[in-house]
């Protein structure tokens, strides 16, 4: 309700309320006809904010007032009460008011102690005291300045301070009451105190050693992202079948499909549509009169999705022989060029494309002058028939002179010189150039308009196959925009494969084709020196095959995948990050793998989501960190639960609709929460980091987009495979939260001092002190549970419980497995 509908209601208020005050009324009086009219159809809350008559161990008390982030409590006193308030104050410290008004504040606080509040409201309802009458930083209360009315007469005459501090709509806005003496306090974070939070560990010697290994070994895994080998295309490349029914539910609402556009083909098939790829440009004839050449043909698919290595699976192992001898092709890597070049496209690229046309058909002897004659045969008969006839009968070295000065001035003219190539192909040879145009989506949306168009041109004037590639979440985003509409197309979808089988196969092939001869020696450990033959590296890389292909619910595998899916490029690089991390101790992976050649399970998950989360620091940072924190709030917004309640409301509606009602509209989300009372800004604040984060996904790929990317109202928005596994499997693990509490803000004084008294520093190589870090995740879990009781409103819609889900569907177990198996090592004398 805003102000001019509420002072509106006041003063309808304040005419009826002249009909109560004549006499003695009851606190149930006062709280039905005076505090319920004046909080409800004044200031604007509903029944769903209000607990009433809550039971304490002190008694009950009148009202619980609820807004995510902030509560506070109301007391009721009969209107015959009269409290003690000084006259024509606006304020006064809470230590004033108690040595007359005694009773009602020492009420109060023991209603807000019990319930874990500090903010109150007295009102015998035409007085208001309000205030803070709790501490959490263990000054003295007795100090806090109060708010006062004294009396309806001073309501109204300050009613826009009295709308301010006690409307839902205010304090919504202001996430609290708004009391002069009081700061706007930030949260206070863990590692703002600890030293050289920021330096990097310190590896033992062994591990030093073989890191340089591990990455010669790896590298040569990851080098093979592009798969433009033909021999490694055969080893490594994953074909999409035709559509199996998916294993669970979560397979079928999580895919990587295309938005469901007509003019979309979804590539489901790799070698039914690489077929109709080819039948594409094989339908049009090579006629040299009236020819017109085949549709271009855009390739959309995620980041990382593979569209390079399909691009190469067509060229190097689908297309037939004979079909490529009558398609002579081009493959332009725009990786290769800066905008500047971009910028001047018919001169640098085209430059390039006729070089490669040299370099790669040399046999067509494109740049002797015999075929150049041929290439501009039509240019030439014009001039011998006109400007250049006397020469060519009478001076014969004249004329060769003005014939090699047209050669030369068309040669350097790249355009023009590759569309009358592109026409001799036709004319005389009978081919088809084919020109690829690849990773244009790796720049931002103008160069891709500019590939666009440069494809489109050359497919219209030198009459070329043309295949380009784009990123879908810009193609889906504005291919009803200039210069995308203005051209006809056939679009295919490339679906990421399943990422299990790329990095089995990727790994398979490196360890069969790498051979590492030699010795590594190093200190392990305090002072044990080791030497190892380097072979123990690919021994250790067959464990590490074992531990995430071996049994049937690999953790790591499942982290990587739903993590990443379906950019396959990112799970490849974070599991060289792992490889790599300095809280990855290859050296003791190693040993280990040595000693239990057979052992399923070398890698633990939570040593992996460590060494990924960390990296190389001793400490967790979320900013730089690739494990992202849900509990962080959006900027100026105290709520760690924000985040976690929209993916949970987002889930709970795939998981209630199905597939087809996956999406829901920007506008619904943000009219859902903040109608439960979440201040706009911070609900649209939220959302955009979700979908920076890519937890949240838009029905026109937008989340693929690189770049800074903003919600607009008429998209649609579902939770994506990242944010259900964040939200329901990873945010309940133990080794996630006793990551978290590390750069979590933490807003309560007590709570904060508790965590930081427990916190264990790390060590020169990244050890903490294992019983500490439970002790100090328990603690943060605590803090969590009491800020998510302030959050909590009643709403169907909205979450509740988050603590005790965590606890029920990870957390308890991961600690008492923890607990379990350092009873053992006590057992055995570890």
């Amino acid at each position: 309700m805003k102000i001019d509908q509420s002072k509106i209601c006041f003063d309808k208020f304040k005419t009826e309320y002249n009909d109560f005050i004549l006499n003695d009324m009851t606190e149930a009086d006062t709280r039905s006809k005076l505090l319920d009219e004046l909080f409800k159809t004044v200031l604007g809350w509903t029944e769903k904010d209000i607990d009433r008559e809550g039971h304490t161990e002190e008694g009950y008390y009148d009202y619980q007032f609820s807004i995510p982030g902030f509560n506070f409590v109301v007391e009721a006193k009969k209107n015959f009460i009269e409290f003690k308030l000084p006259v024509k104050h606006r304020s006064v410290t809470l230590g004033t008011l108690k040595k007359d008004n005694g009773e009602v504040i020492s009420q109060i606080r023991r209603y807000l102690v019990e319930v874990g509040l500090q903010y109150g409201v007295i009102s015998n309802g035409r007085q208001f005291i309000i205030g803070k009458f709790i501490n959490s930083d263990r000054s003295d209360w007795q100090k806090n300045k109060c708010i006062i009315f004294n009396g309806i007469e001073e309501i109204e005459e300050r009613f826009i301070e009295f709308y301010n501090l006690l409307s839902k709509y205010a304090i919504i806005e202001n996430s609290g009451f708004i009391i002069s003496n009081e700061e706007n306090k930030k949260g206070q974070i863990i590692l703002s105190t600890i030293r050289y939070k920021d330096s990097e560990l310190i590896r033992n010697s062994l591990s030093s050693n073989l890191v340089p290994i591990i990455d010669k070994v790896f590298g040569e895994i990851y080098k093979y992202e592009i798969l433009d080998d033909k021999e490694l295309l055969k080893e490594c490349f994953i074909e999409n079948e035709e559509i199996k029914k998916n294993k669970s539910d979560i397979e079928k609402l999580f895919a990587d499909k295309p938005p469901e556009l007509t003019e979309v083909i979804p590539a489901r098939n790799t070698k039914n549509i690489a077929k109709q790829i080819e039948d594409e440009i094989n339908n049009h004839g090579l006629n040299v009169k009236g020819n017109e050449a085949p549709k271009p043909i855009i390739i959309v698919g995620s980041k990382g999705a593979g569209k390079t290595t399909f691009i190469n699976y067509l060229f190097k192992l689908s297309f037939s022989d004979n079909f490529l001898e009558s398609r002579p092709y081009i493959y332009l890597d725009f990786r290769r060029y800066t905008e500047e070049d971009i910028e001047k496209v018919s001169q640098t690229i085209l430059r390039d494309a006729i070089e490669l046309l040299y370099e790669n058909y040399s046999h067509f002897e494109l740049h002797s002058l015999k075929v150049l004659k041929r290439i501009f045969i039509k240019e030439i008969k014009q001039n011998d028939e006109s400007i250049w006839g006397y020469d060519k009968f009478n001076d014969i070295d004249r004329y060769n002179q003005k014939l090699n000065s047209f050669l030369e001035e068309n040669r350097n003219d790249k355009e023009f010189y590759f569309i009358k190539l592109s026409e001799y192909l036709i004319r005389e040879r009978r081919l088809r150039l084919c020109v690829v145009i690849d990773n244009a989506d790796q720049f931002d949306i103008n160069v891709q308009k500019k590939a666009f168009l440069f494809a489109q041109s050359i497919n219209r004037k030198a009459k070329c196959a043309v295949i380009i590639s784009l990123r879908e979440g810009y193609y889906y985003r504005w291919r009803h925009l200039p210069p995308f509409d203005a051209f006809a197309s056939n679009v295919y979808h490339i679906t990421a494969p399943p990422y299990k089988e790329v990095l089995q196969k990727r790994i398979d092939y490196a360890l069969q084709n790498i051979q590492i001869d030699g010795k590594t020696s190093g200190t392990f450990g305090e002072s044990l020196n080791i030497e190892l033959g380097n072979n123990a590296v690919k021994d250790f890389l067959q464990s590490v095959k074992q531990t995430l292909f071996g049994y049937e619910n690999s953790e790591i595998l499942t982290f990587l995948e739903e993590t990443t899916y379906p950019n396959i490029r990112e799970g490849l690089e974070i599991f060289k990050h792992f490889l790599l991390s300095g809280h990855t101790d290859v050296a003791e992976y190693v040993l280990r793998q040595k000693i239990s050649p057979n052992s399923s399970n070398i890698i633990p998950f939570w040593e992996f989501v460590r060494s990924v989360a960390l990296d190389n620091k001793k400490y967790f940072n979320h900013e730089i960190s690739r494990v992202h924190n849900l509990f962080f709030p959006a900027e100026d917004s105290p709520n760690h639960f924000l985040k976690i309640k929209i993916l949970k409301y987002l889930f709970n509606r795939v998981e209630k609709l199905g597939y087809t009602e996956k999406f829901i509209p920007t506008e619904q989300v943000v009219i859902v929460f903040t109608n439960a009372g979440y201040k706009l800004n911070l609900v649209i604040n939220e959302l955009n980091e979700l979908l920076r984060y890519k937890f949240i996904e838009t029905d026109d790929s937008l989340s693929d987009k690189e770049f800074d990317s903003h919600l607009e109202e008429h998209q649609n928005i579902s939770i994506s495979l990242k944010g259900n596994y964040y939200v329901n499997d990873l945010l309940c693990s133990f080794v996630y939260l006793d990551l978290m509490l590390h750069d979590t803000p933490i807003f309560d004084t007590d709570h904060y001092e508790k965590i930081r008294s427990l916190f264990p520093l790390s060590n020169e190589q990244g050890k903490q002190n294992l019983q500490a870090r439970i002790d100090t995740t328990q603690a943060f879990v605590e803090y969590l549970s009491q800020q998510e009781k302030r959050e909590t409103i009643e709403s169907d819609d909205i979450a509740k419980d988050i603590i005790k889900g965590i606890r029920q569907n990870g957390l308890d177990k991961d600690i008492r497995r923890i607990k379990n198996a350092q009873q053992r090592l006590a057992d055995n004398g570890g």
